[in-house]
């Protein structure tokens, strides 16, 4: 979290806007995943990386990431295809099970269905919000201190 975000739902909306130009609304809160050694983000000891779900409304053009100076690859994928594609493992296995429900029982979308990973269009994507693409998983994490 910066020192500017209230809240760990307002950093998702930031990061989401910043690292992937993704509106999104309705985040809620899957659970976390601690790191013990404190082995991600440079070593700066333990932490917890909270999970969070939320309703993609938007999809803007790319755009450099402010913090990073570069853009970012942005993919479709289910929540069990994101979890597996960053190595989460059995517990990022649940929490997308989680985030799967979550989306089909809170939002009414279609359950999460294996398809291929696409690479997001530079310009946008409309299709996935008008229901053409199976639900998608937004996945950035961020240290609770």
């Amino acid at each position: 979290m910066e020192t500017t975000d209230a809240t760990p739902e307002d950093t998702l909306h930031r990061e989401a806007a910043e690292e992937a130009q993704l509106t999104l609304t309705d985040p809620v809160r899957l659970g976390r995943v601690l790191d013990k050694p404190g082995e991600v983000h440079g070593g700066m000891g333990p932490d917890a990386r909270l999970r969070l779900a939320a309703r993609v409304t938007a999809i803007g053009p790319a755009a450099v990431d402010p913090a990073t100076g570069r853009p970012f690859a942005r993919l479709l994928a289910t929540p069990a295809q994101t979890a597996a594609l960053l190595g989460w493992g059995p517990p990022g296995a649940r929490q997308a099970r989680l985030a799967a429900d979550t989306a089909h029982k809170r939002w009414g979308l279609p359950a999460a269905r294996a398809a291929a990973i696409v690479e997001i269009p530079t310009e946008g994507d409309a299709a996935e919000l008008t229901g053409t693409r199976p639900p998608c998983s937004f996945a950035p994490y961020f240290p609770l201190r």
